[in-house]
C-alpha cells in the first residue's frame, strides 16, 4: 500500500497578555451597552511599556512667554475623563502628557476631549512618514481607546488630532513624531475630510507652514465636537465636526486667539445616510460658540480673541467660511 504525505502551512498568530484578564477585551461601552470592534489587522496596533512614558511633561502653558493654561473641564466631564495611572502628586490625573503635547480622554466616547500642542517653527523638522503603527496608551484602560477595528474596510481615516509634524521639533523631534501615533490622539475622520487640502489637512498645513516660515511659536488646541445625535457605527459614535483654537503672540500686544469649526457631516452622510446641517468646510467661529458646544472652559482666551473678519463669504452670522486658500486664517 502506498503512503502519501501532505504538508500544510497554516499561519498562526498567538497573543499573550500578562496580568488580570480584562473582561471587556478591546470592547468599548456606548450608552451602557458593551460592544466589541472587529478584529484588527495584525501589525497595526501595539502598546509600549509603562516606563516609556516616565518623565513626560507634555504641553507647556508658558511656551509663548505668557501663560496659556489648558482648558478646565466641567464637573461631568471630569468625572468621565480617563485617569493617568502614572500621574504624579500635584499633577492633574486626567491629563496624558506626550512630547510637546498633552490631551484628555473622554472615556465614554473613547476619544479626546481636547489636545494641546506647542509648535516651535524655528526648530521644526520635516521627518518623513514611515509605515504607520498605532499604539494604545497603557496609562489608561484599553477599553477607553478606539483601536484598529473601527477603521477596517470603510472610508474612515485615523485622523491625527495633534498633526504628526506639529510636535516634531528640537532634540525630541523623533519622539514627538512617534507619540502622535497613539489612538488617544486619533479620531475617526472621513478620508476626504482628513486628506483634503481644502478641509482638515489644508488648515493644518497652513498653520504649520506659516509658523515655520516666520519661525514663530504657536499653540493649537484641537478636539471633536461631541453631539448626542452623532451616528453610531461599529459601536462608536462618529463626531460630525471638529474644532481648533489657534494661539500665538501678535507683535508686542500679547497673545491672540482664533477659533475654527471643521465640519464633515456631508461626508459622513455618504457612509451612513444622515441629513447634514452644514456643507463640509472650515469656519471661523466665536470662542463663545466653541465653549458652548464643547463645554470646555476657554474663557481665559476670550479677551485675546481676534475679530471675526472673514474678508470672504458669510456662512452665517456667527460662522465665517474660510476661503480655499486659507487667506483669512488671521496668522
Amino acid at each position: 500500500m502506498t503512503t502519501h504525505e501532505v504538508t500544510l502551512s497554516i499561519p498562526l498568530q498567538v497573543s499573550v497578555r500578562f496580568g488580570p484578564p480584562d473582561p471587556s477585551g478591546t470592547a468599548g461601552v456606548v450608552d451602557g451597552i458593551r460592544v466589541t470592534p472587529e478584529i484588527a489587522p495584525a501589525g497595526l496596533e501595539a502598546a509600549r511599556p509603562l516606563d516609556y512614558y516616565a518623565g513626560y511633561t507634555g504641553y507647556a502653558a508658558d511656551f509663548l512667554g505668557t501663560s496659556v493654561p489648558l482648558p478646565t473641564l466641567s464637573s461631568e466631564q471630569r468625572q468621565n475623563a480617563a485617569e493617568n495611572v502614572l500621574a504624579t502628586a500635584g499633577t492633574d490625573p486626567t491629563v496624558l502628557p506626550y512630547t510637546h503635547f498633552s490631551l484628555v480622554i473622554n472615556r465614554r466616547r473613547q476619544l479626546a476631549y481636547y489636545t494641546a500642542v506647542n509648535i516651535d517653527g524655528a526648530q521644526s523638522e520635516k521627518l518623513e512618514r514611515g509605515r504607520d503603527k498605532w499604539y494604545f496608551d497603557p496609562r489608561i484602560a484599553e477599553s477607553e481607546q478606539i483601536g484598529e477595528g473601527l477603521y477596517a474596510r470603510n472610508a474612515l481615516d485615523r485622523g491625527h488630532l495633534v498633526r504628526r509634524l506639529d510636535p516634531v521639533w528640537g532634540p525630541q523631534a523623533r519622539r514627538g513624531n512617534d507619540d502622535t501615533f497613539h489612538f488617544t490622539n486619533c479620531s475617526p475622520q472621513h478620508e476626504r475630510f482628513n486628506q483634503s487640502d481644502e478641509l482638515w489637512q489644508g488648515l493644518e498645513n497652513y498653520i504649520l507652514e506659516h509658523a515655520d516660515a516666520a519661525e514663530r511659536k504657536v499653540t493649537v488646541f484641537t478636539g471633536p465636537v461631541f453631539g448626542v445625535e452623532d451616528p453610531l457605527y461599529k459601536g462608536v459614535r462618529l463626531p460630525l465636526a471638529f474644532w481648533k483654537i489657534l494661539v500665538y503672540v501678535k507683535g508686542g500686544n500679547g497673545p491672540a486667539a482664533a477659533g475654527y469649526l471643521l465640519d464633515q457631516t456631508r461626508l459622513i452622510e455618504d457612509m451612513l445616510g444622515r441629513e447634514a446641517a452644514f456643507d463640509a468646510g472650515v469656519y471661523r467661529v466665536r470662542l463663545s460658540d466653541l465653549i458652548d458646544r464643547t463645554e470646555l472652559n476657554f474663557t481665559h482666551l476670550q479677551p485675546h480673541e481676534l475679530p471675526l473678519d472673514s474678508g470672504g463669504w458669510e456662512a452665517a452670522p456667527e460662522r465665517v467660511r474660510i476661503h480655499e486658500d486659507f487667506g483669512n486664517v488671521v496668522l
